[in-house]
């Protein structure tokens, strides 16, 4: 009897030892498949991949766009402004008082009583800057012969200024019987045009306009150049 429990103990113990041995391949394929099963069950499944995510465009600056339109009546206006101040600036003298306007008139039917002076009326105007000869002058030529120079620049200037009128700048006191005064037709100074026609001569050879056109009147030797004084 002690013999058969002997046999019986040592085939448990033997039992016990080989048991992974002896336990089917089928039954261990099945636990462990049931073991990745439970635990693809207890993991939170991976996040299925989305399209790319478009970064979203950065908010363009506002564009300056050049200033086509036209000037403000605001900017006009202080174009103008700005340009009347440079404008009296320039008028000012040494002394930095605005220079005054002259102010003129005009004479109609003006008789020419000799090179260098006019007549409107009851109003006499000696034309300013010149030096003419009397209306019955006379000159003499380079050979020494007498000629009527005063006859002719009283001619000319009477040519010149037919039946237009006369503009005049009046003297700061306004106008009197007898004046001086830069006069003009049509835009031409007539103290200019005698100098340079030979017919008078600049009383201030400082001035720049009579200086010039006394020296071209002299270089051709015209009116009263062309004698032998």
């Amino acid at each position: 009897m002690a013999r058969i429990v002997s046999i019986l103990l040592g085939a448990a113990a033997m039992a016990l030892v080989l048991w992974p041995v002896t336990i089917p391949v089928g039954f261990s394929e099945v636990w462990w498949a049931s073991r990745q099963a439970q635990s693809r069950s207890e993991t939170p499944p991976p996040a299925q991949p989305g399209p790319p995510r478009q970064a979203k465009p950065a908010p363009a600056p506002h564009a300056v766009l050049p200033n086509s339109a036209a000037p403000k009546p605001a900017q006009l206006a202080r174009e103008k402004t700005e340009a009347e101040r440079l404008a009296a600036l320039k008028e000012k003298d040494a002394t930095g008082a605005v220079a005054p306007k002259a102010t003129t008139k005009r004479y109609y039917r003006v008789t020419v009583r000799d090179g260098g002076e006019l007549q409107s009326g009851g109003v006499v105007i000696r034309l300013a800057g010149i030096a003419a000869r009397d209306a019955d002058a006379t000159c003499k030529d380079e050979k020494g012969k007498s000629w009527r120079c005063g006859a002719a620049a009283k001619a000319a200037l009477t040519r010149l200024i037919r039946s237009r009128a006369v503009t005049c700048e009046l003297p700061k006191g306004g106008e009197h019987n007898i004046f001086i005064a830069r006069c003009s037709v049509a835009g031409t100074d007539l103290s200019t045009w005698l100098v340079r026609r030979g017919w008078a001569k600049p009383k201030d050879p400082k001035e720049p306009a009579l200086a010039k056109a006394a020296e071209e009147a002299e270089a051709e030797r015209i009116g009263l150049w062309r004698g032998a004084e």
